[in-house]
């Protein structure tokens, strides 16, 4: 099947490259580059449809696209240790999810275990959405809110362009059950044009329980292809970019059993994924 196939391609990207891709166009950076006692970055952009996890959200509930805009803050933590705190505001421009955007946040603790590799662990709230929606209309919650901890590791060589991160997420509240998301990919950078990079990802996620009792299995694979394009800055740890993309995203095997259970077509089988978001770091 092509999940299975783009499945073993993914493994293998990460087995060689032993690497992540953190989302909002952010490039996973170790806790030992934070130089500063502050750093950061600001995102604003568009995203031809709603995907959670990289599971698409059907045309029933967005068909258009989305909106958003967010942000992260690095700072000291303890020692050795620093913390990321992070948040999204999402708006949707049409279909079930249009009458209640959503909002995302986070809290991590991070720290440095190798050149490059570092363990991140805390905590992620997420309110409407597609987990607040099926939360509240699977009956696993009064309000459209998930809640869940979670830990991983984030790889990141900026000599060498590979970029990879591992991260299980176990959901308490809304959405209960275990995810594990597996990404990988390589950056070139300069390649098309001194201040254009590029980058090819692939990723796949799987859960057990998350969406049912006894569901378990893999949500999805994608491959994602990026060109960053510097304005200002020397390289990607710092200053302002614009990032457009495109994503294909193909449902796993777990895809009919969450339609069975959200009692509607919920998720996608295949999308692709167009967009754009301006980012600056600092």
């Amino acid at each position: 099947m092509k999940a299975t196939a783009l499945f073993l391609a993914a493994s293998s990207l990460a087995a060689v490259s032993a690497v992540a891709y953190d989302g909002y166009g952010y490039d996973p950076r170790p806790a030992s580059s934070y130089n500063n006692t502050i750093s950061g970055a600001a995102h604003i952009g568009y995203d031809s449809r709603y995907a959670y996890k990289d599971v698409v959200a059907s045309s029933l509930l967005n068909r258009s696209g989305v909106f958003n805009i967010g942000g992260e803050l690095n700072l000291n933590l303890a020692r050795d240790w620093k913390q990321e705190i992070g948040a999204e505001y999402m708006a949707f421009c049409d279909g079930l999810l249009s009458d209640k955007d959503a909002f995302d946040a986070s809290w991590k603790a991070v720290k440095e275990l190798l050149p490059n590799l570092s363990f991140r662990g805390g905590y992620e709230l997420n309110y409407g959405g597609l987990p607040g929606y099926l939360s509240k209309h699977m009956g696993k919650a009064p309000h459209s809110l998930a809640q869940s901890v979670t830990a991983g590791m984030a790889y990141d060589d900026p000599g060498h362009g590979y970029f990879g991160s591992l991260d299980v997420q176990y959901g308490f509240y809304g959405m209960t059950g275990w995810r594990i998301d597996l990404n990988a990919g390589k950056r070139w950078s300069g390649l098309i044009h001194e201040k254009v990079d590029l980058e090819l990802s692939a990723g796949t996620g799987y859960s057990s329980s998350y969406w049912g009792p006894g569901v378990a299995g893999f949500d999805q694979v994608n491959i994602k292809l990026a060109a960053p394009v510097r304005v200002t800055g020397v390289d990607s740890s710092r200053g302002f970019r614009i990032i457009p993309f495109i994503q294909l995203d193909w449902a796993g095997n777990t895809r009919s059993e969450i339609r069975r259970y959200a009692g509607m077509n919920a998720i996608e089988d295949f999308r692709i994924r167009v967009g754009v978001e301006a980012v600056y770091r600092f």
